[in-house]
C-alpha cells in the first residue's frame, strides 16, 4: 500500500526569503492530510497542521529537486522515500551509493566519494565525507558483541536483523545496514567517483571508479520581464533573461 500522494499538490512556488532562506508554497487537494517536504529523495521537513500551505528553508548547500507529498498524520514523520517516483528518488546530479557497514571496515575510519568533475582527472579533495561508524552505531562483528548470542552463534545479538539492513551484505550472510553519504555533482557530463576509505592511520583504500552520466537542472533566469500586452488577444509576451 503506498502511504505517500505526490499527485493534486500544484502549484510548488519558491520565494526568495532574505539573504539565505527561501519560502516553499503549495496548493493540494489533500484536505486533512499533512504534507512532507523531500529534497534530492530526502526527508527534509513535514507540516505541523493539516491545513499548513508552505515550508521555510535555508539555503541549500547544493542543487536540490523538491517534491511535496501528502501523508496520514500517522506518518507525518516517516521518511517514505521509497514510495516517490524513480526521478525523485535519486536525480540524475545525485551520486548515493550502497555502502554495507562491514569489516574490513573499522571504528575511527571515514568514508570518502572522491571525482573529477567530469574532467577525467580525479580531484584530491572529497566531494563528500562521512563517519563510517559513529559511536552510537553499535558493533556487531566477531568479537565485538556478546559473544555467540545472535543467530547462529555469530556475535550479532546487536545487529540490524533480518529486513531493516542491506540482506545478507554483513559477514556470514547476516544483515547490515548502510552508510549514508551522497555528492551533489552540478557540472554536466560523464563523471568519475569512486569510493574512499580512510583509516585512522592515514591508510587508504580506494573502489574501482564508476562512471555516471550527469545532467543538473537548468540554471534559473536571471530575470523575467513583460514585454507586451494584447488585451484583445489576452496575450502576454515575456522575455526570459
Amino acid at each position: 500500500m503506498n502511504e505517500l500522494l505526490t499527485t493534486g499538490i500544484d502549484p510548488v512556488i519558491a520565494r526568495r526569503l532574505g539573504p539565505r532562506g527561501w519560502r516553499i508554497t503549495f496548493r493540494s487537494s489533500h484536505e486533512g492530510m499533512h504534507h512532507q517536504l523531500y529534497l534530492n529523495g530526502r526527508l527534509a521537513a513535514w507540516t505541523d497542521s493539516p491545513g499548513q500551505r508552505s515550508f521555510i528553508l535555508d539555503e541549500p548547500a547544493a542543487l536540490a529537486g523538491v517534491r511535496i507529498a501528502a501523508v496520514a498524520t500517522t506518518h507525518v514523520s516517516t521518511d517514505l522515500s521509497g514510495q516517490l517516483p524513480a526521478e525523485d528518488r535519486l536525480p540524475p546530479w545525485t551520486y548515493r551509493p550502497r555502502i554495507p557497514r562491514r569489516p574490513p571496515i573499522r571504528r575511527g575510519d571515514w568514508i570518502e566519494i572522491l571525482g573529477d568533475h567530469a574532467t577525467g582527472q580525479f580531484d584530491s579533495a572529497p566531494l563528500a565525507r562521512a563517519q563510517a561508524w559513529p559511536e552510537h552505531v553499535p558493533a556487531w562483528a566477531f568479537g565485538q558483541d556478546r559473544f555467540g548470542q545472535g543467530g547462529f552463534g555469530f556475535d550479532g545479538a546487536n545487529a540490524p536483523g533480518l529486513g531493516p539492513g542491506a540482506f545478507g551484505a554483513g559477514a556470514f550472510g547476516i544483515d547490515t545496514d548502510l552508510i549514508d553519504i551522497e555528492a551533489i555533482l552540478p557540472e554536466e557530463g560523464t563523471h568519475q567517483l569512486l569510493i574512499r576509505t580512510r583509516g585512522s592511520d592515514g591508510q587508504v583504500s580506494d573502489s574501482d571508479p564508476t562512471l555516471m552520466a550527469v545532467v543538473p537542472p537548468p540554471a534559473p533566469p536571471d530575470a523575467i520581464l513583460a514585454t507586451s500586452y494584447d488585451p484583445q488577444t489576452q496575450v502576454l509576451t515575456l522575455q526570459i533573461n
